[in-house]
This record gives structure tokens, C-alpha cells and sequence, in this order.
């Protein structure tokens, strides 16, 4: 995975990326109504709920709208 990138697999209703603290780690998101939801407008992409990653080491906290990440205060 490239950072910076939102991969998104429809058939298998799942996106991915690399974890938005720069840790690298790879975050896997299913796509479901009892989980995450993805929005396309047709220029950018939306990802809700919010990303939590508190057992990684960043403890990262944000939100992924208009193809953007809006982090979380700490």
C-alpha cells in the first residue's frame, strides 16, 4: 500500500490503507451497515465512522471525508 491512498474493493465490500499517524501499519475497513460506510460524490470518497487505532503505538484517532483525514483532539 502506497501512503496517502484509500483502496477500496467492492466485491469483497472492504477498503484499506496505511495508517494515517505515518506507523505504517495497514488498517483494513469493512464495508457494512453494522460498520463502516463508504460515500463517493464523484470526485472523492467519505469513509464513516471514524478510524480508531488505540492498540496500535499512534493511538490515532480520525476521520476520512472529502478525501480527506480530519483528525480527532486527542
Amino acid at each position: 500500500m502506497d501512503a496517502g491512498m484509500l483502496y477500496v474493493s467492492l466485491p469483497y465490500r472492504t477498503c484499506g490503507h496505511l495508517c494515517c499517524c505515518g506507523c505504517g501499519r495497514e488498517i483494513v475497513t469493512p464495508l457494512s451497515p453494522a460498520q463502516w460506510s463508504l460515500t463517493y460524490d464523484g470526485e472523492s470518497v467519505s469513509l464513516t465512522p471514524s478510524i480508531g487505532n488505540w492498540s496500535l503505538p499512534g493511538r490515532s484517532h480520525y476521520w476520512i471525508r472529502d478525501g480527506r483525514v480530519h483528525w480527532s483532539h486527542r
